[in-house]
This record gives structure tokens, C-alpha cells and sequence, in this order.
């Protein structure tokens, strides 16, 4: 199966999830879709590239490009961040023991083969996140 941008577009607004994430993220939307669709596609017989990308949105490769270099630099400041914080013993072990938590709920949905195991688990996951 190939993950289109409409399709990226339809789990991010309807999984709320994945939308409470986004709020809370340095991403904007346009870069988790462009980047998203690029991740999710390299697993699939038809890669999707950069190309197609920018001609489904009507733009550049070098925007597409442009989007998921930003996407990436995120995800490293991000990580950079929290691992200072933590480093740094800024970050409560409280914090910390929810985010890995979190991190081994995500890691069993990912690993979960169907769909009713994902969306118990999912909701595992919001019911820890609203906790915090």
C-alpha cells in the first residue's frame, strides 16, 4: 500500500492522538506530512520521492526538501533538548518515568499486528498522556 498525502492527511485529523502530539510539537503540519509520507513509503515496493511529494502539493522538490530537512532538524533539537534536560537533572524523574512510559506503549503498538491491540493501546497512551 502506498501512503498518500490524503491518506497522511486523514490519520493525522482524525487520530487525536497524533493531533495532541502535533500541538504540543516543533512540527508544522506541512513538515510531518511531508515527512511522514516519505517514512511510511520507504517500507512499501513503491518508494515515494521527493518529486512526487512536490507534485501532488503543487510544489518544488527543493520545498519538499526543504520540509523535511526542517523535520529532521526538529526531531534532533528535540532530542538534544530533552537529553540535556535530563543531563542537566532538570527534568523530574517523575517526567521521566512517564515519557518512558509512553515510549514503551509506543514501542508495543508498533510491534502490535492488529488493529484492535493498537487502538487499546492507543488509548493507553492518551489515557497517560492527559495525565500529564
Amino acid at each position: 500500500m502506498q501512503y498518500t498525502l490524503t491518506y497522511i492527511e486523514n490519520w493525522i485529523n482524525s487520530d487525536s492522538f497524533a493531533q495532541k502530539l502535533l500541538e504540543s510539537s516543533y512540527f508544522t503540519k506541512k513538515q510531518i506530512k511531508d515527512y511522514v509520507t516519505y517514512i511510511w513509503n520507504l517500507d512499501t515496493e513503491e518508494k515515494t520521492t521527493y518529486e512526487e511529494i512536490a507534485s501532488r502539493r503543487h510544489v518544488t522538490r527543493q520545498g519538499v526538501a526543504e520540509n523535511i530537512r526542517l523535520a529532521k532538524e526538529n526531531i534532533d533539537r528535540a532530542m538534544a533538548t530533552f537529553l540535556l534536560a535530563v543531563y542537566c537533572n532538570i527534568i523530574p524523574l517523575e517526567t521521566i518515568d512517564f515519557l518512558i512510559e509512553i515510549l514503551d506503549a509506543m514501542r508495543v503498538a508498533k510491534e502490535a499486528d492488529d488493529e484492535v491491540e493498537f487502538r487499546r493501546l492507543r488509548k493507553q497512551m492518551m489515557k497517560i498522556f492527559r495525565q500529564k
